[in-house]
């Protein structure tokens, strides 16, 4: 019986080279890689249709299960991906469908939120997301692990913000993103780097005040340069000091657990 698959909603192109990569670090294979090619083999979801357009990519799980990855351009389409996900599943079983689509959903974002501060948004957090899924099914059920079960348990649904507890130092933003997250295992690995982006950053002409990006591509320029944009973010996946630091970060925050369950 097809057991359906498990969603990544993503922010955007960056986080899905970071969710690449961290699937492939723990041990996803992706099925359109042709060994010693560069052509890629065309990949098909449970159902027989061909991944392909909106940016998505595929990943068979160590006991080959079928990951997506889908990035949806904005927190807000995340949310929206979301809500006509859950609503076609919910139409199905309605429909008496044997089981969703979805076994397990990922929710992925930035909290956009000052990370020492006493901020006034908090951004998507799980009881936010626990109210918005009874919409689609009013049993469903947090677990002890803050994620939340629909339709009788076939769904899981778990949330990812990409936060670091790190306190205040050169070379990391305030604001907790993704950027933030990997800015601050980079500086823990390489403690001389975060010095160096700051002088950077506060010596340039009438600079604007820096935020996450300006942080991350100043990482990126320095260190990681000749991988380019998007896959710095792939780049840290392969670098073994960093990737000890990202773990401890995304442990702390609670998403190397959704991680691993993706993965197996």
């Amino acid at each position: 019986m097809n057991e359906g698959e498990s969603v990544i909603l993503c922010e955007g192109y960056y986080d899905r080279a970071f969710w690449a990569a961290w699937l492939e670090h723990l041990g996803c294979t992706d099925p359109g890689r042709r060994p010693g090619s560069s052509a890629r083999l065309s990949v098909l979801d449970p159902w027989g249709s061909e991944v392909k357009g909106k940016g998505q990519y595929a990943y068979n799980s160590k006991s080959g299960k079928f990951v997506r990855i889908f990035p949806c351009d904005g927190k807000g389409n995340v949310v929206r991906e979301m809500r006509n996900r859950l609503a076609e599943d919910r139409d199905r079983l309605a429909q008496h469908a044997s089981r969703p689509r979805l076994a397990r959903l990922v929710v992925s974002v930035d909290p956009d939120i000052d990370a020492h501060g006493t901020p006034i948004a908090t951004g998507l957090r799980h009881e936010d997301l626990h109210a918005l899924l009874r919409k689609y099914d009013p049993s469903a059920a947090e677990t002890e692990d803050d994620d939340t079960a629909l339709f009788g348990g076939a769904t899981l649904v778990s949330l990812v913000r990409w936060e670091a507890g790190d306190s205040p130092m050169p070379g990391l933003p305030k604001t907790q993103t993704l950027e933030r997250l990997v800015c601050a295992a980079l500086v823990a690995a390489y403690p001389r780097r975060g010095p160096a982006v700051q002088t950077w950053l506060d010596s340039r002409p009438d600079g604007p005040d820096a935020g996450p990006k300006e942080f991350g591509w100043s990482h990126m320029a320095g260190w990681y340069a000749q991988r380019g944009c998007q896959d710095f973010y792939k780049a840290v996946w392969e670098d073994g000091p960093v990737v000890n630091e990202l773990r401890s970060r995304l442990t702390q925050c609670g998403a190397w657990r959704i991680a691993q369950a993706l993965a197996k």
